[in-house]
């Protein structure tokens, strides 16, 4: 189903969940992938993701938060922003454990073929069995957000349906064009990622060498996929510096209380060419404070 991802999230919580359902969802992200299955009536526990475990999921804790009302797993890998990536060995239980207790698993999985080693990439979920829905968009790892085309993919024809019949009465269809141009894209997939991959690697070094001459002020998690990486500020007040660099420097960051996370964190993307520029202008901005 050729679908917009925001969309995609919103028609897949209406069609799976109802009121009063329990959702257990991956924290902290992408404020959709909660606040949506909250707007159908359903009752939200975050399953969190702590940085003194590498961003990991602890699927013990995951056990744990299961309610006798749960009825789904939302899990966002590779992972925004911490550019965390599920351990095959995890992934593998964590699907095991969803259909074993009967639990829909929404895998969003738009970061996928993103990842910096190609022997750490994941199956889809849809693949694992009927329990399981996958999230894909052309506008991550491809590059290409103006085409606004994604897609969902599973084996539950129950859940499609209730997708697809849902779509017909809000989007009815995407862009004919935005589609051709995909199906185009998708054909030289491998080219484009590797293309925006050599981008954001080339990025990380430069990332890793600042971080390196500001250890006092920076820390962070390396991420192992995706465009994005979620560093922790040491001192003073995350907003009051994404506030105050993008004014006095015209550099922007994400500050990670937009995420619901209070802990200093702010996101920081790895995607663009002109990175070393911004690299250059925190630095200046860094040497006036």
């Amino acid at each position: 189903m050729s679908i917009l991802a925001g969309e995609a999230i919103y028609l897949f919580m209406y069609a799976a969940f109802k009121n009063g359902d329990h959702v257990i969802v991956h924290s902290p992200g992408y404020q959709s992938l909660a606040e949506v299955a909250r707007s159908v009536g359903c009752d939200i526990s975050p399953w969190m993701a702590r940085e003194e475990n590498g961003w990991a999921l602890d699927l013990d804790e995951l056990k744990k938060l299961v309610r006798p009302n749960t009825k789904g797993i939302v899990i966002n890998t590779p992972h925004n922003p911490t550019g965390y990536l599920m351990s095959r060995a995890d992934f593998d239980a964590l699907n095991k454990f969803a259909q074993e207790n009967n639990l829909l698993l929404f895998s969003d999985e738009v970061y996928r073929e993103s990842e910096y080693d190609l022997a750490d990439r994941l199956p889809a979920a849809c693949d694992y069995g009927e329990h399981a829905v996958s999230l894909g968009v052309t506008s991550k790892t491809y590059g290409l957000a103006g085409l606004r085309i994604g897609w969902v993919a599973t084996k539950n024809k129950t859940i499609y349906q209730n997708m697809a019949s849902l779509k017909d009465y809000t989007t009815i269809c995407n862009s004919a064009p935005s589609e051709f141009l995909a199906e185009v894209a998708m054909r030289h997939r491998v080219k484009l990622a590797e293309r925006n991959l050599e981008i954001i690697k080339d990025n990380l070094t430069i990332v890793d060498d600042l971080f390196s001459r500001h250890p006092a002020l920076f820390t962070w998690t390396r991420p192992k996929a995706g465009s994005m990486g979620f560093p922790k500020l040491l001192k003073g007040d995350v907003e009051d510096f994404c506030d105050d660099l993008v004014l006095k420097a015209g550099v922007l960051l994400l500050p990670g209380t937009m995420y619901d996370e209070s802990n200093n964190h702010f996101r920081l993307g790895l995607g663009r060419k002109n990175l070393p520029q911004g690299v250059e202008r925190l630095e200046e901005y860094l040497s006036k404070k």
